[in-house]
């Protein structure tokens, strides 16, 4: 059985603010390459839910192309995929999600 994907608000706006600035700071088709990255990278946790365990429950998938990581929980129990946060990790690493 696959595994369902819930985004919650804060990952909604972690890649609200990073397509904000990409478009700001760069060009559209940097936009487009962030946004089909992280599509990709929903698609291989969906594939393959168990990547990197970083902080405690939260795994976690760098994309290929960009300094994001999308944080994420599993719930093996209901199938479903808990995607908390798209980390910009350039930023401090303190300010990663708990």
């Amino acid at each position: 059985m696959a595994y369902n994907v819930k985004i919650s608000p804060e990952a909604k706006t972690d890649v609200r603010k990073a397509v904000a600035s990409y478009k700001k700071e760069a060009s559209l088709k940097v936009v487009r390459n962030f946004v089909d990255d992280y599509e990709l990278n929903l698609k291989k946790i969906v594939q393959n839910p168990f990547f990197q365990i970083y902080y405690k429950d939260f795994r976690g998938l760098t994309f290929s192309k960009y300094p994001y990581i999308i944080f994420y929980q599993t719930d093996e129990t209901n199938k479903l995929i808990l995607v908390k946060a798209v980390f910009n990790a350039s930023q401090d690493i303190g300010k990663r999600p708990k």
